[in-house]
Order: structure tokens, then sequence, then C-alpha cells
């Protein structure tokens, strides 16, 4: 498993376009590991979501073949 090499200061909380631009993961990606509950967001009084950075990690590390365990819920690519 290879390590991950943020960014220094890298925020615990992660904009949509933060974590798009710091791990390479694509916005529709991140979004249905949101929508499908695979990592924990959390939602602004304004109603955006923000990605947990360390969940984020966990979930690379985790699925370093690029699988995003989305057969789990049935949904297939």
């Amino acid at each position: 498993m290879k390590p991950i090499n943020l960014p220094t200061g890298t925020p615990p909380l992660l904009r949509l376009n933060e974590a798009n631009a710091v791990f390479n993961i694509s916005k529709s990606t991140l979004l249905r590991l949101r929508r499908h509950n695979i990592i924990r967001t959390y939602r602004t009084s304004g109603g955006q979501y923000m990605f947990y950075r360390d969940d984020l990690i966990e979930h690379i590390s985790k699925n370093t073949n690029g699988n995003d365990n989305l057969q789990e819920t049935g949904d297939q690519k």
C-alpha cells in the first residue's frame, strides 16, 4: 500500500473541489461515495457537504485497486 502524501496544512474537512484536487478523485465519485454513505460527510448550515480528510485517506488505503465499494449497494459502474 502506497502512503498518501498530502500538502502541508491540509484541513480535516474538505469541500468537494478541495477533495477533488487533493486526492485526485472525480467529483462524481466523491458525490457517489457520499450518497451511498461509503464515506462520512459533514453538512454545513448552508447545505453544502464537506468531506472528512481522514475518511478519504482510509477509503483510498482500503481500495488501492480503484474499487469504490458500490457493488455492496447493488449499483454497477
